[in-house]
Protein backbone atom coordinates (compact mmCIF):
# COMPACT_ATOMS: atom_id res chain seq x y z
CA UNK A 1 0.00 0.00 0.00
CA UNK A 2 1.13 3.77 -0.72
CA UNK A 3 -0.01 7.12 -1.10
CA UNK A 4 0.58 8.89 -4.66
CA UNK A 5 0.53 12.53 -4.99
CA UNK A 6 -2.68 13.08 -4.60
CA UNK A 7 -3.10 10.99 -1.04
CA UNK A 8 -4.95 8.19 -3.17
CA UNK A 9 -4.27 5.35 -1.49
CA UNK A 10 -2.65 2.95 -3.87
CA UNK A 11 -2.96 -1.04 -2.87
CA UNK A 12 -1.26 -3.63 -5.42
CA UNK A 13 -3.36 -6.62 -5.79
CA UNK A 14 -3.63 -9.71 -7.88
CA UNK A 15 -6.73 -10.62 -10.44
CA UNK A 16 -7.23 -13.86 -11.19
CA UNK A 17 -4.61 -14.85 -8.44
CA UNK A 18 -1.71 -13.93 -11.18
CA UNK A 19 -1.93 -10.63 -12.97
CA UNK A 20 -0.80 -8.18 -11.04
CA UNK A 21 -2.81 -4.48 -11.10
CA UNK A 22 -3.15 -1.20 -8.90
CA UNK A 23 -6.29 -0.42 -7.37
CA UNK A 24 -6.55 3.24 -6.78
CA UNK A 25 -9.23 4.21 -3.99
CA UNK A 26 -9.44 8.01 -4.45
CA UNK A 27 -10.77 10.71 -3.39
CA UNK A 28 -14.03 10.84 -0.99
CA UNK A 29 -13.66 6.99 -1.31
CA UNK A 30 -10.46 7.65 0.39
CA UNK A 31 -11.84 7.78 4.04
CA UNK A 32 -13.90 4.91 3.08
CA UNK A 33 -11.18 2.40 2.62
CA UNK A 34 -9.43 3.13 6.37
CA UNK A 35 -11.42 -0.34 7.40
CA UNK A 36 -9.38 -2.28 4.19
CA UNK A 37 -6.08 -0.79 4.89
CA UNK A 38 -6.48 -1.15 8.86
CA UNK A 39 -7.30 -4.99 7.84
CA UNK A 40 -4.23 -5.25 5.71
CA UNK A 41 -2.01 -3.82 8.09
CA UNK A 42 -3.69 -6.19 10.59
CA UNK A 43 -2.67 -9.18 8.32
CA UNK A 44 1.20 -8.03 7.60
CA UNK A 45 1.93 -6.94 10.86
CA UNK A 46 0.42 -10.88 12.18
CA UNK A 47 2.38 -12.29 9.17
CA UNK A 48 5.59 -10.63 10.42
CA UNK A 49 4.94 -11.59 14.13
CA UNK A 50 4.52 -15.27 13.03
CA UNK A 51 7.39 -15.45 11.06
CA UNK A 52 9.62 -13.97 13.74
CA UNK A 53 8.05 -16.46 16.67
CA UNK A 54 8.86 -19.02 13.84
CA UNK A 55 12.99 -17.64 13.89
CA UNK A 56 12.15 -17.55 9.49
CA UNK A 57 12.82 -14.63 7.67
CA UNK A 58 10.17 -11.95 6.78
CA UNK A 59 7.29 -13.09 4.83
CA UNK A 60 6.80 -12.53 0.79
CA UNK A 61 4.27 -9.94 0.51
CA UNK A 62 2.46 -11.75 -2.70
CA UNK A 63 1.27 -14.59 -0.73
CA UNK A 64 -0.72 -12.07 2.11
CA UNK A 65 -3.48 -11.86 0.42
CA UNK A 66 -7.10 -10.34 1.18
CA UNK A 67 -9.84 -11.49 -1.27
CA UNK A 68 -12.00 -8.37 -2.14
CA UNK A 69 -14.72 -7.92 -4.52
CA UNK A 70 -13.88 -4.63 -6.34
CA UNK A 71 -16.66 -2.27 -8.61
CA UNK A 72 -14.83 0.33 -10.19
CA UNK A 73 -13.18 1.71 -13.66
CA UNK A 74 -10.04 0.62 -15.57
CA UNK A 75 -7.85 4.25 -16.48
CA UNK A 76 -4.84 3.77 -17.96
CA UNK A 77 -1.26 4.98 -17.05
CA UNK A 78 1.79 5.53 -19.69
CA UNK A 79 5.28 4.75 -18.12
CA UNK A 80 8.68 5.33 -19.89
CA UNK A 81 11.48 3.22 -19.58
CA UNK A 82 15.00 3.50 -19.61
CA UNK A 83 15.24 3.09 -23.09
CA UNK A 84 12.64 6.02 -23.67
CA UNK A 85 9.89 3.51 -24.88
CA UNK A 86 6.14 4.17 -22.96
CA UNK A 87 4.58 1.08 -21.96
CA UNK A 88 0.68 1.27 -20.81
CA UNK A 89 -0.64 -0.67 -17.74
CA UNK A 90 -3.60 0.46 -15.84
CA UNK A 91 -5.18 1.41 -12.23
CA UNK A 92 -8.44 0.05 -11.61
CA UNK A 93 -10.19 3.00 -9.67
CA UNK A 94 -12.58 1.32 -7.10
CA UNK A 95 -15.55 2.18 -6.87
CA UNK A 96 -17.38 0.50 -4.42
CA UNK A 97 -15.73 -2.85 -2.91
CA UNK A 98 -16.69 -5.89 -0.33
CA UNK A 99 -14.33 -7.61 2.14
CA UNK A 100 -15.49 -10.00 4.95
CA UNK A 101 -14.78 -9.06 8.63
CA UNK A 102 -13.53 -10.84 11.33
CA UNK A 103 -17.01 -12.99 11.98
CA UNK A 104 -17.30 -13.78 8.21
CA UNK A 105 -20.10 -11.32 6.97
CA UNK A 106 -19.40 -9.21 3.75
CA UNK A 107 -19.52 -5.30 4.55
CA UNK A 108 -19.11 -3.48 1.28
CA UNK A 109 -18.02 0.13 0.98
CA UNK A 110 -18.08 3.06 -1.48
CA UNK A 111 -20.49 3.73 -4.35
CA UNK A 112 -21.87 2.35 -6.87
CA UNK A 113 -19.85 3.52 -10.08
CA UNK A 114 -21.40 6.09 -11.78
CA UNK A 115 -22.23 5.23 -15.28
CA UNK A 116 -22.77 7.83 -18.37
CA UNK A 117 -24.93 7.44 -21.06
CA UNK A 118 -22.25 8.55 -24.28
CA UNK A 119 -24.31 10.93 -27.10
CA UNK A 120 -25.32 8.07 -29.90
CA UNK A 121 -26.10 9.43 -33.11
CA UNK A 122 -28.43 7.58 -35.31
Amino acid sequence: MTRNSRNDLVVRGFANRTIEIEVAFAGRRVKEAGPLEARLRAMLSNAVRASSAAGADAPDIDYIRLPVLIEGAWRPRFRRDQTGWETRSYYLFAARWSILDDEGNTVSFGSPPLVMMSNLSD
